[in-house]
């Protein structure tokens, strides 16, 4: 029963630090990085929707916190741009039900604690311009 109720069922992850390991690769190698190790497991889990937090390490804050987080938002655009025919960036939810409808998994940027923006609440419509669509 609980095999075919997750076959079944959307399954999101909404917790995946993929986009720290997959950064930690040089850019030429982001999509393909993820299509050989992450898509995979995504596969084999189930996953229709990924949740991609953009979490920035210590070794990166303060100076250097919005600098990684721009660069793991365009990490995730990258690997959406090099596995179309597997996953989709999404930006609403008209999106995901598409991605989930040709058989795509669904990505969807969020800010784990913005540590790229501190105070500066103003810059979050530029984030979401980007295509971030949650925040922690």
């Amino acid at each position: 029963m609980s095999a075919e109720l997750h076959r079944d069922a959307v399954v999101a992850d909404t917790h995946n630090d993929l986009l720290m390991a997959v950064t930690a690769r040089p850019p030429r190698q982001w999509a393909s990085f993820f299509r050989e190790r992450w898509l995979p497991q995504l596969h084999e889990g189930g996953v229709n929707v990924q949740v991609l937090p953009v979490f920035i390490d210590d070794q990166y804050r303060p100076e250097g916190a919005l600098r990684q987080t721009l660069r793991m938002i365009e990490c995730a655009h990258t690997l959406a741009e090099g596995n179309p025919d597997a996953v989709r960036l999404c930006l609403d939810g008209a999106q995901i039900d598409q991605a989930l409808g040709e058989g795509r998994i669904a990505l969807v940027l969020a800010l784990e604690s913005a540590p790229g923006l501190d105070a500066s609440v103003e810059l979050l419509p530029t984030l979401h311009r980007l295509g971030v669509r949650v925040a922690s």
